[in-house]
């Protein structure tokens, strides 16, 4: 069985940190040696790019020296290792990890109740590429768009071809979610058809969106977003849109 491993790449050595790391080497292992490795590019949103570049590799183990709580827990999450705090050349890491001599740290139950602090540039990245690969237009203006608004995406409806606004709050604004989601209620309900909060959705977050009326977007299911798409319906968005029926396929007429 092939196992696929990543290291963050500085000159030969593993780079300081995960988020920001230009380059991976990819290695392919099997049989307790390596068959084949190579040098991927990095680029797009700060950590969420190189999450993906590990997804889309189907990398099994990510080895490094440095990386944010929230790329760790979203890694894991998806189902790849990750044995940080390790600083040697990449060949040495290569040859440590054959030898067994690698191992993920046990977590520290200290910390549990911390929290994830989440990067909010990299959200609002993220969010932006999202939006935009969905054949959203984000409106660009002089002026900035009220708190706690951090994008406004616009599209066509397939049906009518009227224009949808919609108010894209990424969280992490503030320490408390619910008062986020209740600002971006109150400042949304006149001049936007839709809204949606991007932030990891965690039971409380989903209940409280769903007393607004507020699509949750979930970057911890990155996957399941970037896909969603289908005939006849507004991309990313689940809750029907006064006047769009139609388009979210529930048989009312528009």
């Amino acid at each position: 069985m092939i196992t696929v491993i990543a290291m963050p790449r500085f000159n030969e050595t593993i780079a300081p940190r995960f988020e920001t790391a230009g380059s991976f080497l990819i290695c392919n292992l099997e049989d307790g040696r390596r068959i084949s490795s190579h040098i991927q590019d990095s680029g797009g949103c700060e950590g969420f790019g190189r999450v993906r570049l590990l997804q889309d590799h189907h990398v099994n183990t990510l080895i490094c020296s440095g990386i944010k709580a929230f790329y760790h827990e979203l890694l894991v999450s998806s189902g790849i290792t990750v044995i940080e705090a390790v600083d040697l050349t990449l060949d040495q890491a290569v040859e440590q990890f054959l030898a067994g001599a690698l191992h993920p740290a046990e977590p520290d139950e200290s910390l549990a109740d911390l929290g994830c602090e989440i990067p909010h540039e990299d959200l609002v990245c993220w969010a932006r590429e999202l939006f935009e690969s969905h054949g959203y237009h984000i409106q660009t203006s002089e002026s900035e768009p009220p708190f706690p608004i951090d994008l406004v995406a616009e599209l066509n409806c397939p049906l009518c071809h009227r224009i949808i606004r919609v108010a894209v709050c990424c969280g992490a604004h503030t320490y408390r979610s619910d008062q986020e989601i209740r600002e971006l209620h109150h400042v949304t309900r006149t001049s936007f058809q839709a809204r949606a909060y991007v932030y990891p959705a965690r039971e409380a977050v989903r209940k409280r969106c769903l007393e607004y009326g507020i699509q949750v977007i979930d970057p911890d299911a990155e996957a399941l977003n970037r896909d969603r798409v289908q005939p006849g319906q507004i991309p990313l968005l689940d809750h029907p849109i006064p006047g769009h029926e139609r388009a979210f396929a529930t048989g009312e007429q528009e």
